[in-house]
């Protein structure tokens, strides 16, 4: 595994729907965008629906230049869609459409000939809701020698304690915020009072997971790395919404560790780019690179 390898980005795209309007979405795609961004081999795999909203994704899509893409194409379910809330700007809330097409994708010749050429895949646990989609993705992370990437994503009601534990089971990176931490610890272990360090380390030996990392918002993120813990305070910056946030600082922090790079630069970039995001309206906005370095610099964070 390098910074060459290919990566495949599994899951569910939707239409973020706002007040006043709708973007694409879907933490897989954010991903693979942001990863494609950073320079990444990069393919994303989902289904969508074979209706007008379906199509504006294929639009969408080639409208930013990214063409590394399986979209399966159902007849009989709609493109996903999801009703955001955003009367807290900090912590999103949202009203997930099922059954959507997103929830069907099966494993097909095309599929596997991703999977097989892929080394790393990324996965969430929304894609998991509904047994279709579920039993490719097990298909998947039950081949020999990927590394698996999984961020969690627990979105009301639409996940159960025994798939999260399977998916956990098969993570070599684990990414959660810490409401999704605390539910974690109230799943597996009486916490007595443990502080963050402790129920993330737990986690990481319960699961043999070598790298845990928890997000909060703008209080920064924790990384657990090599057996030591690391933690960042974050970045301030005017806040438009969180969509997306997260799976921009998912992307970065795989690209400092495929880099090799310090686990203090790797949390320090990831956070910097999970703030950027957070201070543009919907997941993928339009960046130059250097506006996180930039970012990093002006507030004298890292390096």
């Amino acid at each position: 595994m390098n910074i060459d390898s290919k990566i495949l980005c599994f899951g569910e795209i939707l239409w973020d729907v706002l007040p006043d309007k709708k973007v694409p979405g879907g933490a897989p795609m954010n991903v693979a965008l942001h990863l494609k961004k950073l320079g990444m081999n990069v393919e994303f795999v989902s289904r969508i629906g074979k209706d007008a909203l379906g199509q504006e994704f294929k639009d969408y899509l080639g409208s930013v230049d990214f063409k590394e893409y399986l979209l399966q194409e159902d007849g009989n379910h709609p493109t996903g869609t999801v009703q955001v809330d955003l009367s807290d700007s900090n912590d999103p809330k949202y009203d997930i459409v099922f059954p959507s097409a997103w929830d069907y994708i099966e494993m097909t010749e095309d599929l596997q000939q991703i999977a097989d050429e892929s080394e790393i895949i990324v996965y969430g646990s929304l894609a998991s809701r509904n047994k279709v989609s579920s039993r490719t993705l097990q298909e998947i992370l039950d081949g020999q020698g990927t590394y698996n990437v999984f961020d969690i994503n627990l979105r009301e009601p639409h996940y159960s304690k025994e798939r999260i534990e399977l998916l956990l089971g098969k993570a070599d990176l684990v990414k959660m915020n810490k409401g999704e931490l605390d539910i974690l610890t109230g799943w597996f272990f009486q916490s007595n009072g443990m502080g963050e360090e402790e129920q993330v380390k737990y986690l990481g030996s319960k699961f043999e997971c070598p790298i845990v990392c928890v997000t909060k918002g703008e209080n920064g993120a924790g990384l657990l790395y090599e057996g030591k813990y690391y933690r960042h305070p974050g970045f301030r910056v005017q806040l438009m919404d969180a969509i997306g946030s997260g799976d921009a600082f998912l992307a970065a922090l795989l690209h400092g560790i495929l880099r090799e790079e310090s686990p203090e630069n790797i949390l320090t970039y990831a956070c910097a780019t999970g703030a950027y995001v957070a201070s543009k309206s919907g997941a993928n906005p339009d960046y130059d690179i250097n506006e996180i370095r930039q970012l990093i610099n002006e507030q004298n964070i890292g390096s």
